[in-house]
């Protein structure tokens, strides 16, 4: 009689790359919110702070893109979770750019809500890396 083999419960390593990223994208957007607090009471030495921390919301969240699309196109290319997690940090890098753009040129009244919305995407694609198959 054959031993029957468990199905592998080990995520493979590109998954775990995009879950490392999505984690460090969610550092880096909780980053951003407690320095954007300290800008709100007029902390005006966290402006460095947030500034910069910026650029570490696009590069984590350009990682996640990478990943997810190599995961994407090596799980073949269609429909299902390796999709949704990359249309899902494809939203959330596309809109640090404007994002960003409003909190140095454009109203706080459309940077802050559009901050919310770029926060729902990276918890939305860290949710889909983590989620069990």
């Amino acid at each position: 009689m054959e031993p029957t083999t468990m199905p592998s419960t080990t995520a493979p390593p590109l998954l775990w790359l995009i879950r490392v990223t999505a984690l460090l994208q969610l550092a880096a957007v909780l980053w951003e919110g407690a320095t954007a607090g300290q800008l709100v009471t007029f902390n005006t030495a966290a402006l460095p702070l947030h500034y910069y921390g910026a650029f570490g919301v696009h590069v984590a969240a350009g990682l996640l893109v990478v990943a997810a699309g190599l995961y994407w196109y090596r799980s073949g290319g269609g429909p299902g979770r390796p999709r949704a997690i990359l249309l899902a940090g494809l939203a959330a890098f596309l809109l640090g750019f404007p994002q960003a753009a409003l909190g140095t040129y454009g109203p706080l009244q459309a940077h802050v809500p559009l901050a919310l919305v770029l926060t729902g995407a990276a918890v939305w694609a860290a949710v889909l890396a983590w989620r069990r198959p």
